[in-house]
């Protein structure tokens, strides 16, 4: 079982962030297949490693693991401009080979319901059943993934919520800062376009003369 690994149609895609900020049906990708050998590499090594698997977003992961070239990953594929914002029905993430995997919209229904302690299992199979396409393995998949945040007391200990709270919190930091430098990088290029949107530098005052002592 891998995580954060895909398909959209027939291309292969790693989900860096499975929502993009008040854009929840929109996440941000790379495309494995159209990096340079030395990033494909230290990408897939990142996505296997304990800290990516453990990740609730691989974007968190990558802003801490640094690749060949000295930089983090996260940094490399943003500068590079390799992320791409995809619809998250379009995604279908799969796990293991053989799969039929799950679309990212409907996982990502199912972790929001997991940190809300709402019972996920049986939102999976009303939503299954509504669509009319019961699928015992992605029912049972849910079933497991509740048991584990919930454990035997089936409710949510304050620790679980808490840790929720915090993956929360680090993921909407790497998002922002994201986006910043985006918005930074964005308005640079527009200025080299047209240099009239470049800020004016402020005149300084000049000094007030001073006054002759008798």
């Amino acid at each position: 079982m891998i995580k954060h690994v895909g398909k959209q149609g027939d291309k292969k895609v790693v989900v860096v962030f499975r929502e993009v900020p008040d854009e929840d049906h929109m996440a941000l990708v790379v495309y494995p297949d159209q990096l340079q050998q030395n990033l494909h590499d230290d990408l897939m090594n990142a996505i296997q490693s304990v800290k990516g698997q453990e990740a609730k977003d691989l974007g968190n992961a990558l802003h801490g693991i640094t690749g060949t070239n000295g930089r983090t990953i996260l940094s490399t594929i943003h500068s590079e401009r390799f992320m791409k914002k995809v619809r998250t029905q379009d995604i279908i993430m799969i796990p293991a080979p053989n799969n039929p995997g799950i679309r990212l919209d409907e996982l990502n229904k199912i972790i929001r319901d997991l940190d809300t302690g709402s019972d996920a299992a049986g939102k999976l199979a009303e939503m299954d059943a509504n669509a009319g396409l019961a699928d015992p393995q992605k029912k049972a998949a849910g079933v497991t993934a509740s048991a584990a945040a919930m454990g035997n007391s089936g409710v949510l200990s304050d620790e679980s919520i808490a840790q929720n709270l915090v993956q929360q919190a680090e993921q909407m930091r790497a998002q922002m800062a994201s986006l910043e430098a985006e918005a930074t990088r964005l308005m640079e290029e527009a200025q080299d376009l047209n240099p009239a949107l470049k800020p004016k530098a402020k005149r300084g005052r000049k000094p007030a003369a001073k006054k002759a002592t008798a």
